[in-house]
């Protein structure tokens, strides 16, 4: 039992000694957050229908898309400069230019209005007949 007492002690105190002086843990905290904030979307004010062209002549039609989402936020949309019309019994397709008014954030309502105007020029030889095409806009938050 002696031995074991001695033994013990001696344990202790390597064990004491051992450790080094002065090692207290040390902490430090963080905030997290996180907001969360309305999805975009994104819908067409009408499709650009640029009606009956005579052959030889150009014209312009006009159309838009209306976005929402968080007021306020900074938004990038990207649309085509231009739009390829193909018709099934052509092989040359019409081509409309785009000019675009883009906003860059959404205003105060969570609102924003794509301006989309179309330029378009037949030529006297293009095949007569209704020529289709689309057009995309994608929006996203900066």
């Amino acid at each position: 039992m002696k031995k074991l007492l001695i033994l013990l002690s001696l344990t202790t105190a390597m064990t004491a000694f051992g450790a080094p002086h002065g090692n207290t843990e040390k902490a430090a905290t963080m905030n997290v957050t996180a907001t969360v904030i309305k999805p975009l979307t994104i819908v067409k004010t009408g499709d650009m229908d640029f009606g009956n062209i005579i052959q030889g002549t150009n014209t312009t039609a006009d159309s838009g898309y209306t976005i929402t989402g968080e007021k306020g936020q900074p938004i990038i949309i990207t649309i085509d400069d231009s739009v390829s019309l193909s018709n099934a019994m052509s092989k040359t397709p019409l081509v409309v230019g785009i000019k675009t008014q883009l906003p860059n954030s959404l205003d105060k309502d969570g609102n924003a209005h794509v301006s989309v105007q179309g330029f378009l020029t037949v030529p006297n030889n293009q095949t007569v007949g209704t020529y289709t095409g689309t057009l995309t806009a994608r929006v996203q938050y900066q």
